[in-house]
C-alpha cells in the first residue's frame, strides 16, 4: 500500500463521489452533493478538505468547514477495504489541526440515526451525542 494524504481539489469529485455512494450512512440526498456543491465547500475551506489515495485511487475523504467559530466534518468516508488502518483518524487529525490554526474551539458533525458503526467510531474518538438539541433544516430549493 502506498497511501498518500493530500488536500482535496474539485477534480477529485468523481472518484470521491463513487466512494461516498459505496459508503453506508452517507445520506447524499440531504445537501447539494453535485460537483458544484462540493466545489463550493472546497473553495471556501481549501486547507480543511482532504483525500487519502492508494495508487492514485481515492480511498478516504474528509471535508472540513467552518463558520469561524465552530468547525464541521462532512463526508467522512474510508473505503471498506481500507478500514482499521487509521486512515480516518489521520484525516480527522489533519482537519482538527487546521481548525485549531483558525481558532476554532469546537467541532460538530452529523450522522444518520441508523449509522451505528459511524456513531461508535465517533464516540471512540471522544465525540459526544447531543441529547439536548433537535436538528431542523429547510430546503430552499422547495420554496
Amino acid at each position: 500500500m502506498s497511501l498518500k494524504i493530500r488536500q482535496m481539489v474539485p477534480d477529485d469529485y468523481e472518484s470521491a463521489y463513487q466512494l461516498w455512494t459505496r459508503t453506508p450512512g452517507m445520506n447524499l440526498k440531504s445537501l447539494d452533493n453535485s460537483y458544484e456543491g462540493i466545489k463550493k465547500i472546497i473553495d471556501c475551506n481549501p486547507k480543511l478538505c482532504f483525500v487519502a489515495e492508494d495508487q492514485q485511487q481515492i480511498v478516504g475523504t474528509l471535508l472540513g468547514g467552518t463558520d469561524g467559530r465552530k468547525g464541521y466534518f462532512y463526508h467522512t468516508a474510508v473505503d471498506e477495504r481500507y478500514r482499521h488502518q487509521h486512515i480516518g483518524s489521520q484525516l480527522i487529525q489533519l482537519v482538527l489541526e487546521g481548525f485549531k490554526k483558525q481558532g476554532v474551539q469546537k467541532v460538530g458533525l452529523f450522522t444518520t440515526n441508523d449509522n451505528l458503526e459511524g456513531k461508535t467510531f465517533w464516540k471512540h474518538l471522544g465525540f459526544s451525542e447531543r441529547e439536548d438539541i433537535t436538528y431542523l433544516d429547510k430546503d430552499l430549493t422547495d420554496s
